[in-house]
């Protein structure tokens, strides 16, 4: 065993000091955006809790408890005032479920290409395998932590404990997220143990589950989405799910790229895996220009979406592909994460522009259909200066997350 290591349960540990392990400087980056994070948090928190206007108990102690009725009606009017700015119950999904999108369904995806290389025994998955699976679900728990600052979110997760519906796509996440991220960690586990024998004895069975989990959770995201009140994108999609999997197969392709151009330099194996995800990212960014020209390219004539499809477009899709093709596959990757980001606030955000309802019982129909149009021809809810902290503090976490437990356990030099 080498120097400066010290084996548990089968794991290698690296003897790192306290300073080593929380003030490198990936930490102090990561600090940085978790502090422009707390800024954030602290805002939507004390406007929710701590703002004398929704205090409910003010009211109470001032007029006694048959005020309580009207406290709550007053939080509930302040709530929905635009100049307050917290998310909006009418429009609940904003940048919050954008961002949650794109880190789960990247980091995710990440994952599910990883066990492909494994499962097709890529010589490069040897060499990266653990490092990018550590990566992908470092930055999947970064979107959750994103979506569960809308506090409406963490106490409708308890109630469903408390009321469990099978049948709804939401509650389904629950059970899906209990199996697939301890699964994902077994998963690390076993690509870095020194049981090499177990190891090996389990892989295969290991990468075949880990692939259904993955496809899982995919078609439980679209079905959690088409089976919401049907909004304007939404509904066009056809195989939602495809398109949450290929997209963030190339979200993921492009922090594979940004992590590699960072950390990987020294490697050997580092061209080869540049050639391997470049490759790959060419594919994806067929697969998905395929998908959004069979669906006839869903965008909305008004700004901002407008920006929206085309910012995705140019940058996440068309720049990418040139710059594949003349080997600068790290700056694709940085253009890749941007642009892909661009789609996930399209397909929210414009969900929204255009809501539909189920009125009449007769299925969904455009409110334009009853001339809400003539006053306003699309919804636009510009996220909250809070928000955008937030989103910033989540990637910090997902990006401490990945650095602790690469310096403790040394997955960046993991080969098996």
């Amino acid at each position: 065993m080498e120097r400066g290591v010290k084996e548990c349960c089968g794991l290698n540990f690296k003897s790192v000091s306290f300073g080593e392990l929380f003030f490198n400087k990936t930490m102090l980056f990561a600090y940085l955006l978790l502090a422009i994070g707390v800024i954030g948090w602290f805002q939507i928190y004390y406007l929710r809790f701590g703002h004398h206007f929704v205090n409910t108990m003010d009211l109470v102690n001032a007029h006694g408890q048959n005020a309580a009725a009207m406290a709550e009606a007053l939080k509930e009017q302040i709530f929905n005032m635009h100049h307050i700015e917290e998310v909006p119950r009418q429009e609940p999904w904003g940048i919050f479920v954008a961002q949650y999108t794109y880190l789960l369904y990247g980091g995710s995806a990440l994952i599910f290409l990883v066990a492909l290389a494994e499962l097709f025994n890529l010589h490069i998955s040897h060499k990266a395998s653990a490092a990018l699976m550590t990566l992908g679900i470092s930055l999947a728990l970064g979107g959750m932590v994103s979506i569960a600052s809308d506090w409406g979110n963490p106490i409708n997760i308890y109630w469903m404990i408390l009321n469990p519906q099978p049948q709804s796509g939401m509650w389904m996440m629950l059970p899906l997220y209990s199996i697939y991220i301890p699964f994902t960690f077994i998963e690390i586990y076993f690509l870095m143990t020194n049981k090499r024998e177990l190891a090996k004895k389990l892989a295969l069975p290991l990468v075949v589950i880990g692939l259904g989990i993955d496809v899982a959770e995919f078609y439980i995201q679209g079905i959690l989405f088409q089976l919401n009140a049907p909004r304007h994108l939404w509904a066009d999609f056809n195989g939602l799910w495809i398109y949450f999997l290929i997209t963030g197969v190339l979200s993921g392709i492009g922090f594979a790229l940004i992590y590699a151009g960072l950390a990987l330099k020294e490697k050997s194996w580092y061209e080869e895996l540049k050639a391997v995800l470049r490759k790959a990212g060419i594919v994806a960014i067929v697969l998905v220009a395929a998908y959004e020209a069979i669906s006839g390219f869903r965008t909305i004539g008004e700004a901002p979406y407008t920006t929206m499809f085309y910012g995705y477009v140019a940058v996440g899709l068309v720049l990418p592909l040139l710059l594949f093709l003349v080997k600068q596959d790290v700056l694709a990757g940085f253009l890749i994460a941007i642009g892909t980001f661009s789609a996930r606030e399209l397909l929210v955000y414009g969900g929204n522009a255009e809501p539909m309802t189920n009125r009449f019982g007769m299925g969904p129909e455009a409110f334009s259909t009853y001339n809400v149009a003539e006053l306003e021809k699309v919804i636009y809810e510009a996220p909250h200066t809070m928000e955008v902290l937030i989103i910033i503090g989540a990637l910090g976490l997902g990006i401490a997350i990945f650095k602790l437990l690469d310096t403790l356990l040394d997955v960046s030099n993991q080969p098996h």
